[in-house]
Order: C-alpha cells, then structure tokens, then sequence
C-alpha cells in the first residue's frame, strides 16, 4: 500500500466515500439527485475521483481504468444536465441511467484493485483478465441493469402520484 501516491490516495479516499454514499443513496432515495445534499457529496466526490484517475499512470499509459474516468465525467455532467432540463418527457429516467453509470463505471476499476492488490503477496487475482474479475464485471453490469429496470418503474410510479 505503500507505493501509492499522494494522488492515489486522494483518488482512493474520495471514491471509496463516493461508492459508499452512492450506495446509501440509492438505498434510501432510489435515485440520485444533484438537489440531495447526499447527492451534492456523491457528485462532488465520484468526480474527484474520475479526475484523479486521469492523473494515475501506474501500467504505463492511458488504459481502461481512465477510459471509465472519462465515461464517469461525463455520465456525471450528462446527470446533471438531465436533472435540470426537461428532454421529451424522460429525462427523469435518462438521470438516473447516466447517474447510477457513475456507481457502476466506479466499480469495476474498484473492484479490480481490490481482487489484484489484497490480500498483499497473495491476491485474488493477477489481472484485469483473471476469470474472477471477470465474472464480477458481469455481475456488476447485470445488477446495474436490474436497478435501471427498478429505477424506471419507481421513476414511473412516482410520477403518477
């Protein structure tokens, strides 16, 4: 753990906060929304991390990990913009389906630190392309699609109350 870097860390730090309040907040909220102040923090931290990422070179050059950054920064504003602007009637859904992407777009990098670093000497996978990582990328897209299917219909029900 030591050979992480003072902008390592802040990335770690912040999107560790970030995936727990995200979390939180589609527990309690089912959506997350920019005019939350849990959804102000989750914002603010999910981009410092996607940014940080595009500051971290530790395999050499630009990879996955900062692709995801990027699709991160963007899903954000992309949430952002849906939240404020009304667009044919589904931009309550088009919200959540860019926002929520943040959790999952955090995960997967996430998840491949994890399984790649602990436990240290021993870890659980070698890389990115180990089948163990592997399968967890697919369940991780599956729930996220499973919550964007749950976001949809509460998103409906809510709206005809």
């Amino acid at each position: 753990m030591s050979s992480i870097s003072f902008i390592g860390w802040i990335h770690t730090i912040a999107g560790t906060a970030a995936i727990f309040i995200g979390v939180y907040i589609l527990c309690k909220y089912k959506l997350i929304e920019f005019s939350l102040y849990s959804g102000k923090i989750y914002i603010f931290l999910t981009g410092i991390s996607a940014a940080t990422s595009l500051l971290i070179f530790n395999n050499g050059g630009f990879n996955l990990a900062h692709l995801l950054g990027l699709f991160t920064l963007m899903a954000l504003l992309l949430g952002f913009i849906f939240e404020n602007r009304e667009f044919f009637g589904i931009s309550r859904h088009l919200q959540a389906f860019s926002y929520s992407a943040t959790l999952l777009f955090s995960l997967i990098p996430g998840m491949s630190e994890v399984f790649t670093r602990l436990p240290p000497g021993n870890p659980i996978a070698q890389s990115i392309f180990d089948p163990i990582l592997q399968k967890t990328f697919l369940v991780l897209t599956f729930l996220y699609f499973c919550l964007i299917i749950y976001q949809s219909y509460w998103i409906k029900f809510r709206l005809k109350t």
